[in-house]
């Protein structure tokens, strides 16, 4: 029996439909172990900063070991989407656009320091909201955008109404946040 012109569309159109929500579900599952590990990195860099009065050492470090395991959780993802770490070129994109957000937050910072350090950590889990939304807005992810939003209004929350404690703030919601959307991504 042949299938009409019609049929033919709403058959493409459905696969089209079905791919779409395929990749996006893989690209939450991917997503999700990275919004789990930043979560915790988050949570003891920002309990290490309200803890300990020094609050300069605990963020570099942390982020060093933040990077690594990003880095080491994409290596696994490649070689489970590839067969091997080497193809796709995502350890070189990752690297060239962590340079990239750097040299911006350097310059940033250059012409305009912020003058308290609530001020810098403030900024950036806003950054990080903003990368959340706008990679929700182009892949068309929702949870993505959501969880931007849902951060940005957390550390603006914490940031004006409750500045005695914004690290301590930042240590629970902006990281359990983080690992709650990490949760919930993988359910997706």
């Amino acid at each position: 029996m042949p299938v009409s012109p019609s049929e033919a569309q709403e058959t493409l159109r459905d696969i089209s439909s079905t791919s779409h929500a395929s990749a996006k579900s893989y690209g939450y599952r991917v997503a999700s172990p990275h919004f789990i590990l930043w979560g915790i990195i988050w949570l003891l860099a920002w309990s290490v900063s309200y803890f300990d009065t020094r609050q300069s050492w605990s963020w570099p470090i942390f982020d060093v070991i933040g990077i690594a395991g990003s880095f080491l959780l994409g290596r696994r993802a490649a070689r489970k989407r590839d067969g091997w770490a080497g193809q796709g070129g995502w350890g070189f994109k990752y690297c060239a656009s962590l340079v990239a957000v750097a040299a911006f937050v350097a310059a940033v910072f250059a012409v305009m320091p912020p003058p308290t350090y609530l001020q810098a950590g403030a900024f950036f889990p806003l950054l990080v909201a903003l990368f959340y939304c706008l990679s929700g807005i182009w892949a068309r992810a929702a949870r993505l955008w959501i969880i931007g939003v849902a951060l940005a209004a957390l550390t603006l929350a914490g940031y004006f109404w409750m500045p005695q404690i914004f690290l301590l703030w930042m240590a629970l919601v902006g990281g359990g946040s983080l690992i709650l959307a990490g949760v919930w991504l993988r359910s997706a």
